[in-house]
């Protein structure tokens, strides 16, 4: 039955009563402590990124004031050094008033060596540490050393005592120390790089010596600085989270301190060198580097100080990157990373926490609308019950009312609807046999009736035809037609133009009658047709498709074209009839008969002289 089908599509595609009642509960505490717990994550995530970038900001200063302590006072030794080289407190023959030097070095613990270095006969002379311990040594190259260097030992009082070794060839004067304070004309300093004779990692910090009246290079003075052990211990002390780092490098990458155990040297002898720290084996310091690298292109594009976040494994990283500058030569980079994991553990418990308590809050909420529903769905399953056998077709259903003020109402309502739709049934099986009565004189009419009748689309293709326009076109039924014609390319009018002057006549008018034309039909022989066809349209004026009555006129057209020649003979006869008429006027009048004499008489005369 139409109804029972359609009750059970209606019913097939709802939710259950009982889920409508819980599951929208149930979302609504599930999307509330969601929805506050993402909140509670996201202003976590907030407060996170804001504390370590304050932390590492904090950091990066305290690792940059670090650095300033350790490397402003090489240069007031410097200065110092140079006023008593100027005034010609320095002994570079002897090399005995070396106490300056040797004060220097004692009370400095992270300078390695004071010297100065005259610019003419290329004379240096310096003190070095040798051990931590209190232990050092002087350094005198001159030419009385034979271009050497040798090493002196000293007292605790900085009294020179015995000699101790005499290295290989030294010239001051081509140092990169040297040559740098020469060229800059001031306080500069020099590049990283592995000490002359500890083979340790130093800085140099150079200052050229100038004559008080001429200004002539005297020559310079300088302070090495091994990099710090204490600045290492430092940054190792540092609280930077529970797994994050500090490093400090310079423009190529080579990694000068850090807080990490790594070894800092690579290679050995001449081929040693700094570890780069995009090879470092700590694989935090390591992706960091490689990260500033390929987003900058290369870490001399780092101008000033920034902070910015990147992923390792599957992780966000906070980064710290602040430029260390003097002015006097020194540019490196300070670096401080940090996992966001170090920050995000009082976060992730209480997301644990929000997931229990939203679990516990689904619980309850299930149970109570599993509660709630069945004190509000039994009634309403009754009703659902009776609808269901009048969908089966048991129109006689009756429903008690309930308690509930509204499934009383829904019951009266359904009994109510219940008597209508048995009064409903009768009047549709009424109407149902009359439509029935209305198709099936319709389709005889469509296939008895003698003239073609067609539907077609807009592009003049034929959608349903009767078996008397088959017929007109020699196909044997509607189908082979149909199928035949299926290509709406295929030609169908004799003369093309005919079909486009009957579509605009469609378009323009709305209908087309006793239009007549030429058709191809299916053995390739031509038929002659009237049309009446007219456009159907919906309730918007949108054109829809064509439809309309075919007739073969053939037998008129043989007919006309019989008529028009018997028409024809039947002039031609009357004008032969007018003729003879005319003829015999001119013979029997008396002008033809004297006419006639005088020919006679002619043709007498004529046989006469014969």
């Amino acid at each position: 039955m139409i109804v029972s089908k359609l009750l059970f599509n209606a019913r097939s595609s709802k939710l259950r009563l009982r889920t409508l009642l819980v599951v929208p509960f149930v979302l609504q505490v599930v999307t509330a402590v969601g929805l506050v717990g993402w909140l509670s994550f996201l202003s976590g995530q907030k407060a996170v990124s804001s504390v370590a970038n304050i932390l590492q900001s904090e950091l990066a200063f305290r690792i940059e004031r670090e650095l300033q302590g350790y490397f402003e006072n090489p240069h007031s030794l410097n200065r110092l050094n140079s006023v008593a080289f100027v005034q010609g407190d320095i002994d570079f023959a002897a090399a005995k008033n070396v106490a300056q030097f040797f004060q220097q070095v004692k009370i400095s613990p992270y300078v390695d060596a004071v010297y100065c270095a005259t610019n003419r006969e290329g004379t240096f002379l310096g003190v070095s540490r040798v051990t931590q311990e209190n232990d050092f040594q002087i350094m005198l190259r001159s030419d009385a050393t034979g271009g050497r260097m040798n090493l002196y030992s000293l007292d605790n009082l900085g009294n020179r005592r015995y000699f101790e070794e005499a290295l290989k060839k030294y010239d001051p004067r081509v140092r990169p120390w040297y040559t740098a304070a020469v060229r800059a004309e001031r306080p500069v300093w020099s590049d990283v790089y592995l000490d002359f004779t500890t083979g340790l990692p130093t800085i140099t910090a150079s200052q050229p010596v100038y004559s008080e009246g001429s200004g002539q290079l005297l020559g310079v003075c300088a302070t090495d600085v091994l990099l710090p052990k204490d600045f290492h211990n430092f940054l190792i002390n540092l609280d930077i989270g529970k797994s994050g780092h500090a490093f400090v490098m310079d423009r190529s990458g080579a990694i000068l301190s850090s807080s990490t155990e790594e070894q800092l040297l690579v290679g050995s002898g001449e081929n040693a060198k700094l570890l780069p720290a995009t090879d470092s084996t700590e694989p935090l310091i390591r992706e960091t580097a490689r990260f500033l690298q390929a987003q900058f292109g290369g870490f001399n594009q780092i101008g000033r100080s920034l902070q910015t976040t990147f992923v390792l494994n599957g992780q966000r990283q906070f980064l710290q990157v602040l430029p260390f500058r003097d002015g006097r030569g020194l540019d490196w980079l300070i670096v401080v990373v940090v996992p966001e994991s170090d920050f995000m553990g009082q976060i992730q418990a209480n997301t644990r926490n929000t997931i229990l308590l939203c679990a516990v809050a689904l619980v309850v909420a299930i149970a109570l609308g599993i509660l709630t529903s069945h004190l509000i769905s039994q009634p309403i399953l009754r009703v659902a019950r009776a609808s269901e056998d009048i969908a089966n077709g048991h129109l006689n259903q009756h429903i008690e009312s309930s308690r509930i003020s509204e499934i009383a109402r829904l019951s009266n309502t359904f009994n109510s609807m219940s008597d209508q739709l048995k009064q409903s049934f009768s009047d549709l099986a009424t109407k149902n046999e009359e439509l029935r009565i209305a198709e099936e004189t319709y389709r005889s009419i469509f296939q008895n009736a003698l003239e073609g009748i067609f539907q077609a689309d807009l592009d003049g293709k034929f959608i349903n035809v009767n078996p008397a326009m088959a017929r007109i076109y020699g196909y044997n039924t509607p189908e082979e037609m149909l199928n035949s014609l299926a290509d709406s390319e295929t030609q169908v009018y004799v003369n093309p133009k005919e079909q486009e002057d009957l579509r605009q006549q469609l378009e323009e008018h709305g209908e087309v009658k006793d239009f007549e034309c030429q058709v191809y039909r299916k053995d390739g022989s031509i038929s002659w047709i009237e049309e009446n066809t007219r456009a159907v349209r919906d309730q918007y004026g949108n054109l829809l498709y064509f439809e309309g009555l075919v007739e073969d006129i053939n037998h008129r057209k043989r007919e006309e074209k019989a008529l028009q020649r018997l028409l024809g003979e039947l002039h031609i006869a009357i004008d032969q009839k007018r003729v003879e008429e005319e003829v015999n006027k001119i013979t029997e009048s008396d002008y033809f008969k004297k006419l006639k004499d005088e020919v006679a008489k002619l043709q007498t005369e004529h046989s006469q002289y014969k």
